[in-house]
C-alpha cells in the first residue's frame, strides 16, 4: 500500500490534524512547552500528501476551532480573542503555515528527486 497515495489515509489525515491540534492546544496549560505542538506540526508536514491537504487541515482547523473556543470561554474570554484577531491571524500565517507549507514542498521535492 503506497500510504501518500491512499485517499482514505489522506483524508483521515486532513481530519485528524485539526483534532489532534485543538485538543494540544487546549491542553496548552498543562503542557506549557511549545515544543509538543510544533513536533505534531512538523509530523502532520510528512503526513500530508500535498498543499491541498495541508491547506484542507489548516482551514478545518480554524472552521471548527475558533467557534468551540468562543463556546467554550464565552463572554470575556470570546472578547478578547476576537480584539487579537489581527494579531493572531498573521502569527498563524508566518509561525506555523508558511513553514508548514516549507516542510510539504521540500518533502514532496526530495520524494519526487529521489523516486526518478
Amino acid at each position: 500500500m503506497n500510504f501518500y497515495n491512499n485517499r482514505l489515509v489522506q483524508i483521515l489525515i486532513v481530519i485528524l490534524y485539526p483534532i489532534t491540534a485543538f485538543v494540544v492546544l487546549s491542553n496548552g496549560a498543562k503542557i506549557v512547552s511549545w515544543g509538543i505542538p510544533a513536533v505534531i506540526a512538523v509530523l502532520f508536514c510528512f503526513l500530508w500528501k500535498n498543499l491541498l491537504y495541508l491547506i484542507i487541515s489548516n482551514a478545518l482547523l480554524w472552521i471548527l476551532s475558533v467557534p468551540i473556543w468562543f463556546w467554550i470561554e464565552g463572554g470575556q474570554g470570546a472578547e478578547v480573542f476576537i480584539a487579537n484577531l489581527p494579531l493572531i491571524i498573521p502569527l498563524f500565517m508566518f509561525i506555523v503555515f508558511l513553514p508548514e507549507v516549507i516542510i510539504v514542498l521540500i518533502r514532496n521535492f526530495l520524494l519526487n528527486k529521489f523516486r526518478r
